[in-house]
Formats: C-alpha cells, structure tokens, sequence
C-alpha cells in the first residue's frame, strides 16, 4: 500500500466518523434536536451508508467489466429496470414474502438483471464495447423502462400512485431496521463475491483474451460479477427507489486516488458512497428548512441526480477519444 492510499484510507475514516456524527445531529427539519429524531435517524443512516457503499462498488465492478469509467448501474440502465421490477410488485402484489424472500426486492433484481443483460447484448453486437454503444444502450434500455413505469402509473390504483411516485423520487425515509436487514442480507452476499473475485475483475480490465491466458474462467466469472453487480443494486433499489450517480460518481474520483486495483479501489468505494450519499440526504432533508423554514424533505435523489448529471457532462466533455478504456 502507498502512503497516497493509506492517507485517503484515513481521510475516508474520518469522512464516515463525521457523517455518521453528521447525520444524527445535525440538521432540524422543523424540530429541535430530540432524542426521537435522533433514534429516528439511525435506520435512516444505516440505509444510506448501506446504499452508498453498494452503489458505488456497484458502479465501480461495472467499470472494471465493460473497461469504461461511464459504465454504472445508473447510465447503464440497471437502476431503471430495478425500479420497474419494483413498481410492477408494488402494484400487482404488494409488499410481504415469497418463498421466504422479499417480493419488491425479488422483483428488482430480476428488472435489474434484465436490463443488464440486454444492455451486454445490445453492446457486443458491434465489435467492441465503445463508449457510444454502451451508453446509448443503456441510456435507450432507460427510456424504455421510464415508459412502462408510466404505464403502469397509468395503470394503478389511486392508493398505490403515491406510494410509486414517492419510490422514484430516490428517498431514504425508512421506518424501521427491517429494511436494513433485507438490503443487508442481499449486500453481503454481493460483496463477499466482488472480493473473491477482485483478480478476476484486474484481469478483465486488461480485456478477455489477456484474462482467459492468465487463468480466468471468462464466462463463469464475468456471470457471477453481472450477478454481484446486479444484487447491489437491486437490494438498494427495492428500498430506497433510483438514486442516481453515485455508482458513477465515487469510483471515479477514488480511482483517481487509490488507482486502479481492485483490492484497493473496492474498500475504498464502499467508505467514499458510505459517507457521501448520507452527507447528501443531510443536505436534501434539511434544505426546505434552511431556506424557508419548511418541514418538507427533498428527496435525496433529486440532489444526487443534480451533482451526479453535472459530473457525467464534465466526463463527456473532457474525454476526447470514443474507444474502450483498458
């Protein structure tokens, strides 16, 4: 380890210590500063630390895959296809258990999944993965999941549109640890595949012939890392609706300070997304009241779409070539 990644290991310690801190504390929201509010927060905490981490390493497995700094599970259409999973559950069979799983959170991962596939498909047509491709893919695999979303909008009854609508905004509102425990079990199992397989994922970057002369099972691992990628973020989604960017924005700048390799850029994603998508929600729940003393919460996913769009245009504008990163 460098002294560069050990330095950014200890300030990603201190960014999650004071966001956690943060998080419990800070902030009104019409309220003084309650012993409720405080005991409130902590599910709310949990969550987003749980859905920043996963969305980033998500985002940054999808990276190292496609060999593309764009690629996350946001532009790559991922995160729409888990929330039209999970809009059609809401709508067609609620909430509760299905053979012992999560029926909203089964439902976003096979969307999720789905997406992921075609978006491989639709970018393998073609020789090589350009960024044109891939974007287009994912950014088309998007549209149309947006339009059944509205179909099903249109389809639903009254009492379940409020609930679908609160659901995409992107929201950490949970009430609660029975969420947590659901994104957690999902996470785990995800997580503990995208450390196994960290070489793999190096070797990947460098393309799949180099990986398959170096040892690497191509197809077995290249499914289990769609898989892994897949379950982080359909077991955020299922709970807290599209939170956009952060897949795209935390790998990004933690490759440009750990580097490339997996085993550093992995652990150091999942600090970065645990601290920065809290941060976020502190300054989306709080803001109405900051500024004209409203107890409404904006949800944190208009303010990760409102950081996270300005930064995917500054990496479209400063990227000169249209060609696979290896």
């Amino acid at each position: 380890m460098t002294p560069r990644q050990r330095n950014t290991y200890i300030v990603l310690a201190i960014a999650l210590a004071a966001a956690s801190a943060l998080s419990m504390t800070a902030g009104n929201c019409g309220e003084s500063f309650f012993d409720t509010w405080r005991v409130l927060s902590l599910p709310r905490l949990v969550i987003g630390m749980l859905a920043g981490a996963s969305l980033a390493v998500a985002g940054a497995m999808f990276q190292a895959l496609f060999r593309n700094p764009l690629a996350s599970p946001y532009t790559l259409g991922v995160s729409s296809g888990a929330s039209l999973g999970a809009a059609v559950a809401i709508t067609s069979v609620g909430g509760g258990l299905w053979y012992g799983l999560p029926k909203i959170s089964v439902a976003a991962f096979i969307g999720a999944l789905t997406c992921v596939a075609i978006v491989y498909l639709v970018a393998n047509l073609r020789e090589g993965q350009s960024i044109t491709t891939l974007l287009l893919a994912g950014i088309t695999i998007g549209l149309i999941c947006s339009a059944l979303i509205v179909m099903v909008l249109f389809l639903a009854w009254r009492h379940d549109l409020r609930e679908i609508l609160q659901y995409m905004m992107g929201s950490l509102e949970i009430v609660g640890f029975e969420p947590v425990y659901e994104s957690l079990a999902m996470v785990a199992l995800a997580g503990g595949v995208a450390v196994y397989l960290h070489r793999d994922l190096d070797l990947l970057m460098m393309g799949e012939v180099v990986a398959a002369s170096r040892g690497v099972p191509v197809r077995r691992s290249r499914g289990l890392i769609y898989l892994a990628a897949s379950l982080l973020t359909a077991g955020v989604v299922s709970h807290c609706g599209p939170i956009g960017f952060v897949g795209l924005l935390v790998p990004h700048m933690m490759r440009f300070l750990v580097g490339p390799t997996q085993r550093h850029l992995l652990p150091a994603c999942a600090m970065a997304g645990a601290a920065f998508l809290p941060l976020c929600d502190l300054l989306a729940r709080n803001a109405m009241w900051w500024l004209r003393q409203e107890s409404r919460q904006v949800p944190v996913g208009v303010l990760t779409n409102l950081v996270g769009g300005g930064f995917f245009l500054y990496l479209l504008l400063t990227r000169r070539t249209d060609r696979p990163v290896v």
